[in-house]
Order: structure tokens, then sequence, then C-alpha cells
């Protein structure tokens, strides 16, 4: 089953769910046990109640908001992400969700991407084939192209996923390594460890050469506005990504507001234990204090170090195994604002390896070419997304804010010259959990987590799939199907 054919069936979850009228969002002890009791409120904890929203459910997120690492802030008149940035093309049910909340995806005006070398800016995508063939050569960039295409047909989405010698061997060796028994010059190399690390927070020789290949199929495969050879193509080029007009959170947000009162929000979760056969939820209620909960079914949308923690006693000693191999990269975004635009030639803007940061954004590209009425001020606010120089590297967490933006700076001035001394204010994000790194074997340890993912408890997140947005919302519609059989 590939993505398109799985997400037609989540599309049959969200069909099934009706707007029945919710129940409400607490209940005590002694009450009719609820049919199911999400927790997190992520993109997958989201989607999965959203399509399970006819059952008697309750929704527990301890954050003031849900979206989990889908966030975003407000400067001046502007919606700026603090966490995820765009999606590609909706497709199946994220389709159908979509169309089912109102909500109307836009496509990110191009030229999306852009790259400085140390020297020069490269943009669009034919600008970054230039440079990229510029420090190689034509036959180069076409065999890299071809390899990634091959390899990618043999590729299919956790649980569809053959597990095959092929595949087993590309779970089993690097990317870098692959990379490098392909002969692929340093300047590809160069590019995509700081993708990767801005992608997976790690780089390409800590994740699976299976890993790296849809990302490097997003570039390399048959998107739109991408030429068969390295001349310009005469149609304009198509970013392929998508966002909504004021970014991602406007589907979080709009998911959170069709749960109602089923959603509780500043609910920390403490413990789930077995009970005959219910489980027992405890969670910690901002306002009500400690607050003890009867279900029929779990759903565990948290990151895996979470689950283990709240958990442990309804979880198997073959799901605890599993879940203790998946590690966790750490991450920070730096939105800066500006009285005028730092950078505001593309949407991205890409930097060379060994930088602080991996990109820089331009948080009002969206919105501002899509104000036909020309209403919204001109200002600056630049995301930074800060990745650690490793999967193992968590300093970033430890970094005070000053320290950090110090360190922004320091890279920022050899990006931009005198962008830092343009800055009148900053918001900082850090997550500790900000990506499942997609180490050696991470693929065989997904087939055996989705093997044993079923039942009365049900897991449901990116560590549970891959480490995208698209992915942690279809474990979500995966989660939900699963919880009604």
């Amino acid at each position: 089953m590939n993505r398109r054919e799985l997400l037609a069936v989540a599309a049959k979850a969200l069909a099934v769910a009706s707007c029945g009228a919710a129940g409400r969002a607490m209940a005590a002890v002694g009450e009719q046990p609820k049919s199911v009791v999400v927790i997190g409120a992520g993109i997958a904890g989201l989607t999965c109640a959203y399509a399970l929203r006819d059952q008697d459910l309750l929704v527990l997120e301890p954050g003031g908001s849900a979206g989990g690492r889908t966030l975003s802030g407000h400067h001046a008149g502007y919606t700026y992400a603090k966490g995820t940035e765009y999606l590609g093309k909706l497709d199946g049910a994220l389709e159908t969700l979509a169309d089912d909340l109102g909500l109307e995806p836009c496509e990110i005006p191009s030229p999306m991407d852009a790259q400085f070398d140390g020297q020069r800016f490269h943009y669009g995508q034919s600008g970054l084939r230039r440079y990229l063939v510029q420090n190689s050569d034509a036959a180069t960039y076409r065999r890299f192209k071809q390899l990634v295409r091959q390899a990618f047909q043999h590729y299919d989405e956790i649980p569809s996923l053959e597990y095959n010698a092929m595949n087993r061997r590309l779970d089993g060796i690097t990317a870098l390594q692959w990379l490098r028994e392909n002969g692929i010059p340093e300047v590809f190399l160069r590019k995509y460890n700081v993708s990767a690390k801005g992608l997976f927070g790690a780089t390409l020789n800590e994740i699976s050469a299976l890993s790296f290949l849809p990302e490097a199929a997003f570039d390399y495969g048959d998107a739109e506005g991408d030429a068969d050879d390295t001349e310009d193509a005469d149609e304009p080029e198509r970013s392929g990504a998508y966002s909504f007009k004021t970014g991602i959170t406007e589907l979080t947000d709009a998911l959170a507001r069709a749960l109602g009162e089923r959603l509780r929000l500043g609910c920390t979760v403490t413990r789930v234990r077995p009970v005959g056969e219910l489980f027992e939820v405890t969670y910690q209620d901002a306002r009500a204090g400690e607050v003890t909960v009867m279900t029929r079914k779990v759903v565990l949308a948290t990151p895996a170090p979470v689950t283990l923690a709240i958990a442990e006693q309804a979880l198997t000693e073959e799901r605890r195994r599993l879940l203790q191999s998946v590690r966790y990269a750490a991450y920070a975004t730096v939105a800066l604002f500006t009285d005028e635009p730092i950078f505001d030639r593309a949407f991205d803007l890409a930097v060379p390896d060994g930088y602080v940061f991996t990109d820089v954004y331009d948080a009002t590209w969206v919105e501002r070419l899509h104000d036909r009425a020309r209403r919204l001020p001109r200002t600056g606010i630049a995301s930074v997304y800060v990745a650690p120089a490793s999967g193992q590297d968590r300093s970033l967490l430890e970094w005070s804010d000053e320290v950090l933006l110090r360190k922004l700076y320091v890279d920022l001035e050899k990006v931009l010259p005198g962008a830092a001394q343009r800055v009148v204010g900053h918001d900082i994000q850090r997550f500790s959990h900000a990506y499942p790194i997609m180490s050696l074997g991470a693929y065989g340890r997904l087939l055996q987590l989705d093997r044993l993912n079923e039942g009365p408890l049900v897991l449901a997140g990116d560590y549970t799939i891959y480490p995208t947005f698209e992915a942690a919302a279809q474990s979500g519609f995966i989660a939900a199907e699963r919880i009604r059989a």
C-alpha cells in the first residue's frame, strides 16, 4: 500500500466520524469510562482525535495551545512560524481534511529556495542546479538525479515498506557512505549535510541512506518546475511546497476548534496504567489539580521518552525496548524582528555547513506575496533555524538566550553583513524532542513497532513512521483506524 492508498484509507476514517455532541472534557472516578483518551495534541494526536470525534473522546495536552511542534507567533500584523514551516502538496486524507475544515492551502511562491555558498547567493531551482553543475559537471548532476530516482522507486512508507535485501542494506549504511560509494562529489555532500541537520537534526553520517532518499527525491524527482536537464525550464518555476496563508497552525488551530471541549489544554498526564479491561489515566489539570479518568482505549501521541515515562506499566516489554532505542535531536528557532527585511529574495535561504544555523526563512514571504490588497506593512521577520552540530549534541538547550544570540549573530554577519545591528526584537523557541533521529536500522525498528501497534493502546507520532509533519498526521489516521478495529 503506497502513501496515496494509505491516505485514502485514512480519508474513510474521517468520513466515518460524525460531529456528535461533545462530552464533558473531564471525567470523574465512578462515571462511565471514556471510549478513547488521546494523550498529546500535536498533529498526530489532533488528526487521530478528529477522525474519532464521534466517540466519547477526551484529548489531553500539557501545553497552553494545540499543535505540538507546530507553533506560531504574531508580530506587526504577520503570523510567523516557530516550528513547522511548510508541507508538500496536500494529498489523500490530508487534502480531505483541509477541505472538511474549509482550509485552502496555498503554494509557496518561487523562488522558494536560495543558497549562500560562502561568497555568492544562488536563487531558485535553476540557480541551485547551476551551482551544483559548476562545482561538479552536468553529467554528474544528471547521474546523481537518476541515482536518487532509481533508488526511490523501491521506497515506500511505513507500514507498507518492503524490507527486502536492498532496503535492508540502505537502512544499514549511512547516507554519507551511500553517497561516497556512488562517487558523489563533495559539493553535494556539503549541501545535503546542511539539509540533513535541518530536516533530521543529524548529519549524513548519522542517518541511514534509506531515510535520506525521500528528501533527496523531493529535490530530484518529478517535482513541478524540475527540468530534465541542466538548462532552465521554459515554464515558470513552481516550488511544489505549500502552507496556508498564515502558516501551518491554520490547520492545527482548526482541528483544535473542531474538537471543542473534548480537547483539554494545560493537562499533563502523569500515569497510564491498566486496570482490568480498562485504563486509568491520571493527569494534573492546571486549574483543577489531579484528575483520574477511566477509558476503554488510549492513544499515546507523545514523544517516545514521554510515552515511556507515563505509560511504562501499560506497555509490553518489547514495546518498551523499541521505544528506548529512539533518540531525539534538539533544535531551536529564533525569530528576528527588524524594521526592514534583512533578506526577502526567497522564502528559504540555506547557508554553508558548519554554521550554527541551517536556514533563514523570510517569515513574511507567503502572507506578503498573497496580500493582494497590500494592506500588510513592510517589516522584517527572519526565522532562523538553529541546528545541533550532530544528533548527539544537545548543548543548545543549555545555552542562555544571550549565548544563543551571540553565536547566531556571528554567523549571520557572514551571510548578511550588518543584519545583527538592525534587530529590534527576537523570539526564541527551543525543542528538546525536535526530531526522532533516523539512525541505522531505523526502518527495521519502525516495522517492528508497527507490527505491535494494535489493541486497546496505540502509539502515534513521527517516531512511529517518519519525522515529518505529513507523516505524523498519517500516523494519527492509522492510529484511529486501529482503535476502531
